[in-house]
């Protein structure tokens, strides 16, 4: 083909290239004209009012209501033992005894002792009446008398010193003395504690200080005993924050009705501040942009039919997908959690329905807890 006849077919070539291209954009152009933009196929869900609360999650050991050494405060041999290993006891009941006759002697000599100062007394007083005795007389009399009773008194509190008692309801430990033991004052003969309550003490970082109040419910879990949670209250909170690790003891108190709990358990507690209703909405539907968060929230326009709103919301924590909504929102409205790659402002809508969705239930109707760990419940 010569240069010459190239360029009589030239201009035949690009006729047919204009051709070719106005047909492929009559082709695209014809399916969408007057019908608009193009509907967004989503799915929405309703913004709910659930309960929140913050959750502080800290280690503690349990400890017994009461406990205490068991010791006598005199020093002879044990004649009898009134308890067992392990045994359960009421206050007031004896566990030991110690040799007692001398000061059984010593209470015998101050009884007759007060015994013959009170007769004493009464013939002073009679002899006083008819002025046969002075003033002073009489007056050493009841002296006499006054201190054959403390003498008394004090014998029996020797003696007593000789008996043990139980000092509160509760359970024994090992017995670590029999009969023929030769105690001294301080000598551990068992341990007592009270177990009907355990008492836990736990740290709690200081920037919750404020969270924590007198009668804060908590939760506590061990692994000793699995699939079990016991409830209970924050009784007392340290008066001082510890400068080295930040952080303020706590002791609450858990009721052991069951006598499951044991002194030493290794516990997780839980403790729930600042309870709130607020609203929630699934943290799929939110769409970030820096440090700010937006959701499109399905509305209607003016001829009724179904558009994307973007409106800004400001959120607070977040639990297991969903997310509490502080502002931006109202109860009811629906957000777009699924298809929003082609939502925009005012985008037409197509809302399909959800197959997730199930009837109202005591949980999504504002009866469930939300709830946060300690280093969301800081945001």
């Amino acid at each position: 083909m010569t240069l010459l006849s190239t360029r009589k077919c030239l201009p035949y070539i690009i006729g047919l290239i204009i051709a070719y291209m106005a047909m492929i954009s009559i082709a695209f152009a014809q399916p969408g004209r007057g019908k608009g933009p193009r509907k967004a196929h989503v799915y929405v869900e309703t913004v709910l009012e659930v309960e929140f609360a913050n959750v502080v999650e800290a280690l503690g050991t349990l400890e017994p209501k009461e406990q205490v050494r068991l010791s006598v405060n005199a020093a002879d041999r044990v004649t009898a033992v009134y308890f067992d290993d392990g045994e359960r006891v009421t206050a007031g009941k004896t566990l030991l005894i110690l040799a007692q006759a001398e000061q059984a002697a010593l209470l015998e000599a101050a009884e007759a002792t007060e015994n013959e100062a009170y007769r004493q007394l009464q013939r002073v007083t009679r002899l006083a009446k008819q002025k046969a005795v002075s003033q002073s007389e009489l007056d050493q009399a009841r002296r006499d008398y006054n201190s054959a009773k403390a003498q008394k008194a004090a014998v029996q509190s020797r003696l007593q010193d000789h008996i043990l008692v139980a000092p509160f309801d509760g359970v024994l430990g090992f017995r670590e003395v029999s009969v023929g033991t030769f105690l001294t004052p301080g000598d551990m003969v068992s341990t007592l504690i009270d177990d009907s309550e355990m008492r836990l003490e736990f740290p709690v970082p200081s920037i919750f200080l404020r969270a924590l109040t007198v009668g804060t419910e908590i939760n506590a879990v061990t692994t000793d005993l699995p699939d079990m949670t016991f409830a209970g209250r924050v009784t007392s909170i340290d008066n001082a924050i510890d400068p080295v690790t930040r952080s303020i003891r706590v002791r609450a108190t858990l009721p052991n009705d069951e006598l499951l709990l044991r002194s030493g358990m290794f516990m997780t507690v839980k403790v729930q501040s600042n309870p709130r209703t607020a609203l929630s909405i699934p943290e799929g539907s939110i769409e970030p942009r820096g440090p700010l968060n937006f959701v499109y929230v399905a509305d209607q326009n003016a001829e009724g039919n179904p558009v994307a709103r973007r409106q800004e919301i400001k959120i607070g924590l977040r639990l297991n997908g969903q997310v509490e909504v502080l502002e931006g929102l109202k109860a009811g409205e629906k957000v777009i959690t699924d298809g929003l790659i082609s939502v925009r402002d005012g985008s037409p809508l197509n809302i399909q329905d959800n197959p997730n969705d199930q009837p109202d239930t005591p949980s999504s109707n504002g009866s469930s807890t939300g709830q946060s760990s300690a280093a969301s419940a800081g945001n």
